[in-house]
């Protein structure tokens, strides 16, 4: 269970009909524009996605820039370079309330370092140290040179090196090199939050979900926190649900700005340096100056296909709501856990169809029914203890729902349909392109959909995966990409 979300838009709150009623749906669609369409231009590319209110919310996703595109590889950009700006607005459910607070967030992404061989470690490793500098802060937050920049932004998060690697199935390979990665770093509702793009070359292989035809392009992965690392134990959060509906805007530069935290002649740094890594300068004005490296080249002339690929959360009971919202995964609700209170008396985040007591003048509030440390809305099994104490959430079929509740957590097919969507676009440059417009994706599974051909960008690759990356925050799945069970 999770969330995060986008700046100066108001997302309404969601309400669902009665779930004897209810089916899962999952419906994206987005809007995709390059700003400047001509051959060979640099260009910014914006970008508006959105997931209607009621639908499942992303589990995963992975992008295919068309190979045509000419993607500067990270090492020839300066670290610490503004590379985008995105911002998102989002429905989420904070400290076991029901889903429906708005809450506004904006990543700010930066060339970020892609060397393995140099790692930043995820965690805090001075937990034990109350007197040091920097305890109780992920170790990627902090910035122990004082140079202006975050550990994960000059430094590789070695997570990255377990998450993703070249072998197929269980079996652990060779860590996959990035040709380019873009890091944000924020806070969200108390929460240090790191968001990151990685860029490979064509036909590197992703995931068995993931075809790793070089036809297809540059493949772009998305990663949210340390989510879907095999060595990670989930970590309790303020965020204890993220639920739709969605929006999300993005512009990922075709040339890189200044970056105003990292000004060597500056005798104090803004603040906000603490909390995001980044003042967006839009001219060079600091020492150094970031600004200028070129970072996307359009193709020459013609019409290029953008390929998506990306998932719906499980349902396991088919009531509409996913596991990752649903409290009682295997028996239909009886309210909707957007509005508080519904179908849920005692208030304490279980719904009645599985509440052992939802008379709250009957002792039946308990915010943590099972007593293992994981708030009910968090807990991927709220009735039986698996906390730090047990497994610790362990899911290892990636289904959101617990090895210690979930009758079958081997199962490959785990608990409810994984629906995936495969959508592709056509983007001319040049003369005559098509506008941009809204299009919806196409559900892949069961088969049966056409792909949609209106315009569209390479932005599609960074705004749909930004959205699969925040479901995931403080619990949930990414399905694609987490292969092996800890």
């Amino acid at each position: 269970m999770s969330g995060a979300a986008l700046l100066g838009l108001l997302v309404l709150v969601a309400l669902l009909g009665r779930a004897d009623t209810a089916h899962a749906t999952f419906n994206p669609s987005y809007a995709i524009t390059v700003l400047n369409d001509q051959g060979g231009a640099n260009s910014d590319f914006t970008g508006d996605f959105s997931i209607p209110k009621g639908d499942v919310n992303f589990g995963g996703a992975v992008f295919f820039i068309p190979s045509e595109w000419d993607v500067t590889a990270g090492a020839d950009v300066p670290i610490g370079a503004v590379v985008g700006d995105l911002t998102a607005t989002a429905t989420l459910g904070l400290i076991n309330g029901a889903c429906f607070n708005v809450l506004p967030v904006r990543f700010v992404m930066l060339n970020a370092s892609i060397d393995p061989s140099d790692t930043v470690v995820y965690v805090d490793t001075e937990e034990d140290e109350p007197e040091a500098e920097g305890y109780g802060l992920p170790d990627y937050f902090e910035d122990k040179d004082k140079s202006g920049l975050q550990d994960g932004i000059e430094r590789y998060p070695d997570f990255i090196t377990r998450l993703l690697d070249d072998e197929p199935g269980d079996e652990v390979g060779q860590p996959l090199q990035p040709i380019r990665r873009a890091a944000g770093i924020t806070v969200v509702a108390g929460v240090e939050v790191l968001l990151q793009f990685l860029i490979f070359e064509p036909g590197t292989f992703i995931n068995e979900n993931i075809p790793s035809d070089a036809e297809l392009g540059y493949p772009s992965v998305t990663l949210l926190q340390n989510i879907g690392d095999p060595a990670q134990d989930p970590i309790p959060s303020a965020i204890t649900d993220f639920c739709t509906p969605l929006v999300s805007s993005n512009i990922t530069f075709g040339i890189s700005k200044d970056n105003g935290c990292t000004d060597a002649g500056a005798a104090t740094l803004d603040p906000i340096c603490e909390v995001s890594s980044v003042i967006l300068v839009e001219e060079g004005v600091t020492d150094p100056d970031e600004s200028g490296s070129i970072l996307f080249t359009n193709p020459p002339e013609g019409t290029y296909t953008f390929t998506a690929i990306a998932v719906g959360q499980r349902d396991a009971d088919g009531d509409g709501y996913e596991n990752g919202l649903d409290t009682c995964p295997f028996i239909a609700n009886q309210g909707d856990p957007r509005i508080g209170g519904d179908g849920d008396a005692d208030e304490d985040g279980l719904d009645k169809a599985c509440d052992p007591n939802d008379d709250p003048l009957a002792k039946g509030t308990n915010s943590d029914e099972d007593l293992d440390g994981y708030l009910n809305r968090q807990d991927n099994c709220p009735l039986v203890p698996n906390g730090e104490d047990g497994t610790n959430q362990r899911d290892s079929d990636d289904d959101v729902i617990g090895d210690d509740c979930d009758p079958d957590p081997d199962n490959e097919d785990a608990q409810g349909e994984l629906t995936i969507i495969e959508a592709t676009q056509d983007v001319t440059i040049g003369p005559g392109g098509p506008p941009a417009q809204e299009t919806p994706a196409t559900d892949a599974t069961p088969a049966g959909g056409e792909d949609d051909d209106g315009g569209s960008s390479a932005i599609i690759f960074i705004i749909i995966g930004v959205v699969a990356a925040v479901i995931v925050l403080g619990g949930g799945g990414y399905y694609l990409i987490r292969r092996r069970g800890a």
